[in-house]
């Protein structure tokens, strides 16, 4: 994924997050757009993935979100290999516990953007419970890759507008997240209890609260990938080297035969 995102955008990788940005949101909004345009949902205010359950706004929001997550995996592993290369460079202030931190990070995020891709491809009206999973994995996930990556920003020592960026934008997740994951259960909790209850009467309020932070923790999420933007500015070269076995065996042969010239010269002895 990473070396697709090099080979396409080049110098100009920096880009990435903000190109991850535009596209999500073109997405959201036209499969929004056409669903509320053919009375496929309500216009205030539905839940992401209700946007997108008849057709055509399905197959699109399929497609989309599914690119999306792709992009934002590549965005992680740029990140990824950014720091591995701040720490390589900087061993003695970065100890095993950090480099553990980095590749977890990466794991976070490739996990949560699994998420993101089963929410696009199990419709949330016919197949819940993938659905249901892959959101929960998809911000779940990302909230704990949102801290981890300011702390390691922290230890990096990066500009200050970025550090302080990130730790405000986690702080705002942090608390959208709680108040998304506690209307949402009030809501399911209250619909069970009085089926007479609606989203359009008496729990109106509670709805439109668990709607709004969904829209509001996507963006919170979108909006910490941003800062990718800066550190993205430093790569210059990103290469993947290939070897052909045959290749591999030879070079080791060399490196063999010279091991044993050394082990059997006398004048070596």
């Amino acid at each position: 994924m990473f070396f697709a995102a090099s080979w396409c955008l080049g110098r100009w990788i920096w880009i990435l997050p903000i190109v991850t940005n535009v596209w999500i949101w073109l997405s959201f909004a036209t499969t929004y757009g056409l669903a509320v345009a053919q009375n496929h949902t309500f216009p205030d205010f539905p839940y992401i993935s209700y946007t997108g359950i008849e057709e055509p706004e399905s197959g699109i929001f399929t497609f989309c979100v599914a690119v999306s997550a792709i992009m934002l995996a590549a965005n992680a592993e740029m990140r990824f290999l950014f720091i591995r290369e701040k720490m390589t460079r900087n061993r003695a202030s970065f100890t095993k516990h950090w480099q553990r931190a980095n590749t977890a990070g990466l794991v976070l995020a490739l996990l949560s953007s699994l998420g993101l891709l089963l929410v696009a491809c199990f419709q949330v009206d016919t197949m819940k419970p993938p659905h249901y999973t892959g959101a929960f994995l998809c911000f779940t996930l990302a909230v704990a890759y949102l801290w981890l990556q300011t702390a390691i920003t922290f230890k990096l020592q990066r500009a200050r507008w970025e550090f302080v960026w990130q730790i405000i934008n986690s702080i705002a997740t942090c608390i959208i997240f709680l108040l998304f994951s506690f209307s949402k259960t009030y809501y399911k909790m209250q619909r069970k209890a009085h089926p007479e209850y609606t989203k359009w009467d008496k729990l109106r309020g509670v709805f439109l609260l668990s709607t709004v932070t969904e829209w509001l923790l996507a963006l919170s999420i979108m909006a910490f990938v941003i800062t990718f933007v800066s550190c993205f500015r430093e790569l210059r070269v990103i290469t993947i080297d290939v070897q052909l076995k045959e290749d591999h065996n030879r070079y080791r042969d060399q490196e063999n035969g010279q091991l044993q010239e050394a082990l059997t010269d006398p004048s070596t002895a």
